[in-house]
């Protein structure tokens, strides 16, 4: 099998929080388990998901940062949920969401919306 590059954008919020938790924990499986090239991508309500998870989340996160996956959000969405601080402290790259779009298109990323 080769090497996949997929960049999981979640948009789901903590209304949708079983179907952002789906991604995000596929996300990390598939690097921690397969290798693949993976990203992460916080968009809309996903961006608030990181700024106050619930244990679920917060678990799923962690996942993430165990095996080493990237996660970026959009700082739009921050300042319009006015969590700016909450997302500074995550540590997670803050991208302008079109530029990181085109950017992972540009890079050969599937994008895989959750």
């Amino acid at each position: 099998m080769g090497m996949a590059k997929l960049a999981f954008w979640i948009t789901a919020g903590p209304e949708l929080e079983e179907k952002a938790l789906a991604g995000l924990i596929l996300a990390a499986r598939l690097k921690a388990n397969r290798n693949q090239d993976v990203q992460v991508y916080l968009f809309g309500p996903g961006v608030r998901l990181a700024a106050n998870p619930s244990p679920r989340i917060k678990e799923a996160l962690d996942g993430l940062n165990q095996a080493s996956v990237p996660v970026s959000y959009c700082p739009a969405n921050a300042k319009q949920y006015q969590l700016e601080e909450a997302m500074a402290a995550t540590g997670y790259r803050s991208v302008p969401a079109g530029e990181a779009i085109v950017e992972l298109a540009e890079s050969g990323y599937e994008i895989v919306g959750y």
